[in-house]
């Protein structure tokens, strides 16, 4: 697996997470509306914050296995529990990598194209060995605080997503931001 050049990609769309994000669901029902219904129980722009952040995580830890590994496990056990079968892994495979497309376009090659086939197939079946037992791998969803822990409040990719998705800088007072806002 070419770790630096899925690093690389990632960082390209990253300027346009959401946007990338909403556009993969979009390939994704567009080509398999059968399973619009799965989501239907969720925010959509969650569910697309959900994505990129999930993205984010894996691309920061594809060279801490250890790390990596029982986090898509987990994944995948809570992906079962919603409803997830083997059967759409390669259906959401197909639709993330038309949306890299898409979004890297002049720079989508067949060695990028590769990189992220590769990619999406360990995460898959990491995923579905999660899934296969969720027993062994569901956890409570992670709050912000075992996020940080886990990867670090040092991660660039979890500080911006912090400062991205809910306009808050990691190290600021709540507090003295509000006071600052309302002058």
């Amino acid at each position: 697996m070419d770790v630096a050049l899925l690093e690389k990609s990632f960082e390209q769309i990253s300027p346009r997470a959401i946007e990338f994000s909403a556009s993969f669901y979009q390939n994704l029902f567009h080509h398999h509306p059968e399973l619009k219904p799965l989501f239907a129980e969720t925010s959509q722009t969650i569910q697309e914050k959900k994505l990129i952040f999930s993205l984010a995580a894996i691309i920061e830890n594809l060279r801490n296995p250890d790390i990596l590994q029982p986090a898509l496990k987990s994944l995948g056990a809570r992906h079962a529990e919603v409803g997830t079968i083997k059967s759409h892994y390669p259906l959401v495979g197909q639709a993330l990598i038309e949306t890299f497309a898409e979004y890297l376009a002049a720079d989508w090659t067949e060695q990028l194209a590769t990189a992220w086939v590769e990619a999406y197939d360990v995460i898959a079946s990491t995923m579905i060995e999660g899934a296969d037992n969720p027993a062994a791998y569901l956890e409570p969803e992670l709050t912000f605080y075992e996020w940080l822990d886990l990867y670090g409040e040092e991660s660039p990719k979890v500080r911006n997503a912090i400062a991205t998705l809910t306009h808050f800088h990691y190290g600021e007072d709540p507090q003295d931001v509000q006071r600052d806002s309302r002058g």
